[in-house]
């Protein structure tokens, strides 16, 4: 089971999208080659474009990528893969491996529009610099240049066009999906996870956990005093009084490093704050850290490996108050130890 932090945006679609169609363009043409008994050459030239779709396919599920720009370059190599076996093909390819009269013109149009659908691809995934490459490619090893102008000259650029305008058109879909999703699963003023992305986190955490025999600490949180800050000082005090406890929180929570590791922080409610830690056994140490930056601060926690969600929730809530209590019991000892003795 995998329990990796990635959002599936636009461009993971896309990609994937992209190696299941050259999968199946690739076995189309090679079994169409096989069909129409081409010569060896169409079959492994074709072959080859094939395997190295299946090869991306597999490695874009089981590579867990952090970032996009390797899974572009695997795109823009097979794609220029693809280029060099057209520029080839039409180039040693018997014209019998295209139409049985042996006439060229099959063969100049197939590989005409597959070129010009590869160009405004290496545009889509690899930008300006994929474009010229795919152009130059296209108009040195394919395209006629001693031709009549006609609508094929600029069909290749146009196909560029397109791609540009489909990139751009990803990028801005993508933008605005990954401003939904923050809005969606991060509280507003604190910039921590809601309680909307609670779930997801602690069934990852939890799973990473059992995957890999890590204790996991559920720890609940609330701010003391936070009505006391509001009603003397002002809503606009409470607010910075939670950020602060917010950013004390957040400095004991690991961030990921290669998108399966990392503790999570939430604000749940006005006061009430959860974090989820591994390797942790027990929570106190972590408590008195925390304390250290904002000490009216009551905390209970529970080991949370084998609990559900609702029970972690309740158990720790339970643990929660009875610091509470503890605290509002070692303020009322210390407020009478302070008092003057009695004549």
């Amino acid at each position: 089971m995998n329990f990796a932090l990635t959002r599936k945006n636009i461009w993971t679609v896309a990609i994937r999208d992209y190696w299941w169609m050259s999968v199946f363009i690739g076995a189309y043409f090679v079994v169409g080659f096989l069909i129409w008994g081409a010569s060896r050459g169409a079959l492994v030239s074709s072959l080859l474009f094939f395997v190295g779709a299946v090869i991306g396919l597999a490695v874009h599920y089981k590579v867990h990528w952090n970032r996009q720009r390797p899974q572009v370059l695997m795109i823009t190599a097979h794609l220029l893969l693809g280029e060099a076996i057209l520029a080839w093909q039409k180039t040693y390819l018997p014209l019998t491996d295209y139409s049985r009269s042996g006439s060229a013109e099959p063969r100049d149009i197939i590989v005409f529009l597959v070129s010009s659908l590869v160009v405004g691809e290496l545009c889509m995934f690899g930008g300006l610099w994929g474009a010229l490459v795919g152009l130059a490619m296209h108009y040195a090893f394919i395209f006629n240049v001693h031709e009549d102008f006609s609508v094929k000259w600029i069909f290749p650029i146009l196909m560029v066009l397109v791609g540009a305008i489909v990139a751009g058109a990803f990028r801005r879909l993508d933008q605005a999906y990954e401003q939904l999703e923050v809005l969606a699963n991060h509280d507003s003023l604190t910039g921590l996870y809601n309680r909307h992305r609670l779930d997801s986190e602690f069934t990852r955490l939890q799973g990473i956990a059992h995957e890999t025999g890590r204790p996991l600490l559920f720890v609940a949180w609330d701010l003391d005093d936070l009505k006391h800050v509001n009603d003397t000082q002002g809503h606009a005090a409470g607010d910075a009084y939670i950020c602060k406890f917010a950013r004390a929180l957040e400095a004991h929570v690991r961030k990921p490093s290669d998108a399966r590791l990392g503790d999570a922080a939430f604000r749940v409610g006005g006061d009430e704050f959860i974090s989820m830690h591994l390797d942790a056994n027990e929570g106190e140490k972590l408590i008195e850290r925390v304390h250290a930056s904002c000490p009216s601060v009551s905390a209970g926690w529970v080991a949370s490996n084998t609990l559900t969600l609702d029970q972690a929730l309740t158990l720790a809530d339970e643990a929660l108050y009875e610091n509470k209590q503890r605290r509002k019991n070692k303020d009322v000892v210390n407020l009478i130890r302070r008092l003057p003795p009695s004549a």
